[in-house]
């Protein structure tokens, strides 16, 4: 409601309430006081003194003044309590008036020599917030003439409002300072919980695993559109669904549709969506995966197979922000991160002219390799762990563990298909197996047993690899010594499950001496 009073002056402090209770942020909200008590008490400068409670003594967050030199004057000026003015009428909690203000022994002129002005008369009010003491507001030199009694009354009702004003201010600052610090802590917690996700997920230890986990936090940071490269099932969509889960567009629709699976007609509806009637069968609106995927992320699997006139259709997306369904004429905005995916050399389609360039420069701006499994060879025992111990107890089995010559065929085996095909030879074997046995080479496809008869006929018991796997074959000191080694640290990784620590820690050699040994063995 508005006051009922036509005093002019009781007008005046009801707006100015209203406009400084409006304003929240302290840095606004100091020039808005400042200036505006000038303004209404005809004052040739306002200040706010803030009181620094571990100093003792008063500062000026702002003055206003028809000179501008004089705030950045006042600054770092400090006004002591018990030798000022200003510091006498917060003492007191009373406002105070004085018309000569050179004659007054309270008077710190200090702030005089800093600034170069002369201070004859000032009116001075505490500024009291909740029974806190907090500072004081003063008006300098009246323009015309002596301050009045009516001057002083005003600054004192108005110092009431405005001790308000700053304290919720300043609770204000206090809420966002903490929503910051909360907000950094759960942003930490997020990004442990999705570190554990992704090495749940995405499974690996390896120096190109490690680089590959780098990258998807640093894509996942910035909405930066990336290029997931790799061969068929090297896991190139679990990389495009680890940055959804770690992006800011988490909490988003994640959708990956597969370029290939679809012709023309079908991948542009597919993406853009289409009109009932638009084409024959299209019975009905349908939004299309762009706008199912509002706020979220799409992946563009297999984006090489992109027939050319789709691909001019999506680089006019990527550029404009904008799509036209099929059978519409106006376009319509999106918000949505694009990813993409593909199994051939994006860069040879190009120079064969078989890939637009402008549309591939769009695409590619953050590449991610993704390793084929033969090149991260150090990994497929804890893959296998993995898969393993997923299997087993979707089969209700207990199985332990995979055997030494078994987890051998495993590392040395190239996997064409990758941990997809790696991830099915684990499954196809645990149906095999009887429960209560070991993973053993007659259980693995033949082509991953490879040739050696002594090996894939070792009973499912198990044993570690001793001289007899030897015997009868005639090679040099140097190259029995290696074939031991190798046999052995497969067999340990095999007793581990597969943790490369715990295998190093009881080979008694570092984690990293042992990724470079199964390295050098299997690039031998």
């Amino acid at each position: 409601m508005e006051p009922a009073s036509r005093d002019p002056r009781t007008r005046v402090l009801y707006d100015l309430a209203r406009e400084f209770a409006a304003q929240l942020e302290l840095g606004q909200l100091l020039p808005l006081i400042t200036a505006k008590c000038r303004e209404v008490l005809d004052a040739e400068g306002v200040a706010i003194l803030l009181l620094d409670r571990e100093r003792g003594d008063l500062y000026f967050p702002y003055y206003s003044q028809r000179d501008p030199e004089v705030g950045a004057k006042l600054a770092a000026q400090r006004v002591p309590i018990d030798r000022s003015f200003a510091g006498s009428v917060l003492k007191s909690a009373r406002a105070e008036r004085v018309d000569d203000l050179a004659g007054d022994p309270r008077h710190y002129r200090g702030v005089d020599r800093s600034t170069g002005v002369t201070t004859q008369s000032m009116l001075a009010a505490p500024l009291i917030a909740r029974g806190e003491p907090m500072g004081v507001i003063e008006a300098i030199n009246h323009l015309d003439g002596p301050f009045k009694d009516e001057d002083l009354s005003l600054l004192e009702s108005l110092a009431e409002v405005i001790a308000i004003a700053l304290s919720n201010a300043d609770r204000f600052a206090q809420i966002q300072t903490s929503e910051q610090v909360l907000r950094r802590q759960v942003g930490a917690l997020r990004s442990d919980l999705v570190k554990l996700d992704l090495e749940r997920e995405i499974i690996g230890t390896s120096p190109a695993m490690a680089q590959v986990l780098s990258l998807i936090a640093s894509a996942a940071a910035s909405s930066i559109r990336v290029l997931i490269e790799g061969e068929t099932g090297a896991g190139k969509e679990l990389v495009a669904r680890a940055i959804h889960r770690a992006s800011n567009r988490a909490g988003g629709p994640f959708i990956a549709v597969n370029c290939a699976a679809f012709t023309e007609t079908l991948l542009e509806s597919e993406l853009f969506g289409h009109r009932r009637g638009a084409f024959t069968g299209a019975s009905s609106d349908e939004p299309g995966v762009f706008r199912a995927a509002s706020g979220g992320v799409i992946l563009l699997d297999e984006v090489g197979e992109m027939p050319s006139p789709m691909q001019a259709k999506l680089l006019r997306v990527l550029q404009e922000g904008e799509i036209t369904p099929v059978g519409e004429s106006r376009p319509q905005k999106v918000d949505v991160r694009v990813l993409s995916a593909t199994n051939r050399g994006l860069r040879a389609a190009v120079e064969a002219k078989t890939f637009r360039e402008d549309l591939y420069h769009r695409l590619a701006v953050f590449p991610i390799r993704v390793p084929p499994l033969r090149d991260r060879r150090e990994d497929i025992p804890l893959l296998a762990s993995r898969f393993l111990a997923r299997y087993s107890q979707e089969s209700g089995k207990r199985i332990g563990r995979i055997e030494a010559d078994a987890l051998d065929a495993l590392v040395r085996f190239n996997w064409p298909g990758n941990v997809r095909q790696l991830q099915n030879e684990i499954e196809r074997a645990v149906a095999l197996a009887a429960d209560g046995q070991s993973i053993a080479c007659s259980h693995l496809w033949a082509a991953v047993a490879g040739s050696a008869e002594k090996i894939a006929t070792r009973d499912a018991a198990g044993a570690s690899p001793s001289l007899d796997d030897l015997e009868g074959q005639s090679q040099p000191l140097a190259q029995a010594t290696a074939e031991f080694q190798r046999r052995y640290i497969a067999s340990v990784l095999a007793r581990t499950g597969g943790k490369v620590t715990q295998a190093a820690h009881l080979l008694g050699i570092s984690r990293v001496a042992l990724h470079k040994r199964i390295k050098q063995q299997t690039a031998g």
